[in-house]
């Protein structure tokens, strides 16, 4: 773990090394102030020495400024490698996250990995900058004290050395019941931040069933359970401190004890003995600093296991191998014996399916819910794998071609559309890069959405919120498909695009999908028959099996699954 950490620090050792010198003179400062008491002492306090009396005081301060401008050089450094560092593990684990197989978000809730990147991020935060500084300048610190005590009376500075591995046997002991402990709050955090998350974003649904107190008592309940954990890790850290207090006393009594001996028998001056004994307490502030230390890099530690868990999983990258770049279709693409079933679950979602759309056609795929329509779009966009079986775009194998190509070249408009907390244009222009205003609106002139983007507050430079919540449905639904005509693929997806709209932006949205329909090979995934009549393909579902294939005309003749279908819709409703 420390050897992976190093690795983001690595590229920053010119300024750890500056850092580290500068916490040499901060040091050597402290060091020389403890070392110049014994000659203070004995020659001005003893000897009467004026001259003395005149250097060892500006000694003295020389030695402060010094320490100061050191240690404000190095504090500032080790902190610009601390934040660098993190800024870099951020950056990778955002950049990994992102192209994480799609089953990995179903697996892994948006709260808890929102936790990941930002909480637990910011734990090891403490320890690359804060903690790594005060560990590099307390451990030289205390190297150069422990050089004044050995230089004034090595008898006595071997009596302190004993008692060292009594007081850090049990911070080591500490420390690691404190990186379980800190691991565990880390996971509770990672639950609090989901349940923010799903209440939030699902605020309408809490509000619409009243479930304001239930979320809250949930909410307190877990927060409860993280101020739990977090008092046993107060108690983890506190300890250290009266631990490191009494052994550092005992080993005082002892020197005060055998080095007050060596004064009044005349083995040792007084000078000498106090310079010895002022490094000795001048050593107790970075030892004790160091204890805390080690209790934040214990909870960095434990921190960066989660995060490097989450780097450790392979990306879409990893597991793609296909090489080949889609430049288009110019034929067909074809489903031969696809079967699929979701990893939680037992159920075949598509079960030996096979068909063909020439390129340019349009299919529609029907059937009940849970019957495999959305799963054929998934599969499409290789957001999971077959089972066993291929889908096949001019006779290739989809998984010969790289996951980017491939998804450059479909357009998707869903029912749960999704737009960006960014400007109109931003959001029909997504994924395009050095696209003009003109591009733009010609899109969403296409997709009839020009005229209510114009009135808006800021035309096309409005910020419409978090996932659109500043327009309607219908207009979100039409941004969306402008988004589609400017990206302009050869194969579009249209999975229940206009289930859930009135009857008017219904029919708005229906000729805005038949402009970006043209001249594409369409997949429409549909619960309402009459927007597939015209369909050149109609499929129909149940169960993950294709029990029927053909026209609209004929599938009504057949009277199986399609007829039955439609008789819901139409016949019982009086609409036929």
């Amino acid at each position: 773990m420390y050897k992976r950490i190093l690795e983001y620090v690595k590229p920053y050792w010119i300024r750890i090394l500056i850092a580290s010198l500068c916490a040499i003179g901060v040091s050597g400062a402290t060091a020389a102030v403890a070392w110049l008491v014994q000659p203070a002492l004995d020659k001005i306090f003893i000897q009467k020495n004026l001259q003395m009396l005149m250097l060892i005081p500006v000694a003295i301060l020389i030695m402060y400024f010094l320490k100061g401008v050191f240690n404000y050089y190095q504090s500032y450094l080790m902190r610009y490698v601390g934040n660098r560092v993190i800024m870099d593990m951020r950056n990778d684990l955002y950049s990994h996250l992102t192209v994480m197989p799609m089953q990995f978000y179903t697996e892994h809730s948006t709260g808890k990995l929102m936790s990941r990147l930002l909480n637990d991020v910011s734990i090891i935060n403490n320890a690359a900058s804060t903690s790594i500084k005060d560990l590099v300048q307390n451990l030289i610190t205390v190297i150069a004290l422990l050089g004044v005590v050995f230089y004034q009376d090595w008898r006595l500075a071997a009596i302190s050395c004993l008692v060292l591995p009594f007081a850090y046997y049990p911070i080591i002991k500490l420390g690691r019941k404190l990186r379980r402990v800190s691991r565990k709050g880390q996971e509770e955090i990672s639950g609090i931040t989901a349940i923010m998350h799903e209440t939030f974003t699902g605020a309408s649904v809490v509000k619409a069933f009243g479930m304001e107190p239930s979320e809250i008592n949930k909410f307190m309940e877990k927060n409860y359970s993280l101020f739990k954990i977090s008092m046993k890790g107060v108690k983890l850290t506190e300890l250290s401190t009266p631990l490191m207090e009494f052994i550092g006393a005992v080993g005082a009594s002892l020197i005060i004890w055998y080095g007050g001996h060596q004064v009044v028998n005349g083995v040792t001056t007084p000078g000498t003995f106090f310079s010895f004994l002022t490094a000795l307490i001048m050593m107790y502030s970075p030892l004790r600093a160091l204890t805390r230390v080690n209790a934040a890099i214990q909870q960095s530690i434990a921190a960066a296991e989660r995060v490097f868990a989450i780097l450790d999983l392979d990306t879409e990258e990893v597991t793609n191998k296909g090489t080949t770049e889609l430049h288009g279709i110019k034929d067909r693409i074809e489903l031969r014996n696809v079967s699929f079933k979701y990893p939680s679950s037992t159920k075949h979602a598509i079960s030996d399916a096979s068909f063909s759309v020439p390129h340019g056609r349009t299919v529609a795929l029907v059937g009940s819910s849970g019957g495999g329509k959305t799963t054929i779009g998934n599969l499409l966009l290789r957001f999971y794998e077959p089972e066993s079986g291929g889908i096949y775009i001019d006779g290739t194998d989809i998984r010969d071609f790289t996951l980017r190509s491939l998804r450059s070249r479909i357009g998707i408009v869903s029912q749960d559309v999704i737009l960006f907390n960014d400007t109109v244009f931003s959001n029909i222009a997504y994924g395009k890069k050095d696209i003009g205003m003109e591009d733009v609106m010609n899109a969403a002139k296409k997709a009839y959405a020009h005229d209510f983007i114009i009135n808006m507050p800021d035309g096309y430079n409005t910020v419409i919120g978090e996932r659109g919540a500043k327009v309607s449905g219908g207009e979100k639904q039409r941004i969306a498909i402008a988004r589609a005509i400017l990206k302009d693929p050869p194969i579009l997806i249209l999975d229940e695009a206009t289930s859930a709209l009135d009857t008017e932006s219904e029919h708005m949205i229906q000729m805005a999908l038949d402009n970006l329909m043209i001249g594409r090979t369409t997949f429409v995934i549909a619960h309402r028959l009459s927007t597939i009549k015209n369909a050149d393909l109609i499929i129909a579902l149940d169960n993950g099996k294709i029990v029927e294939m053909g026209r609209h005309e004929e599938l009504l003749t057949r009277r199986g699954l399609y007829k039955r279908l439609y008789d819901m819709q139409f016949v019982e409703k009086g609409q036929l």
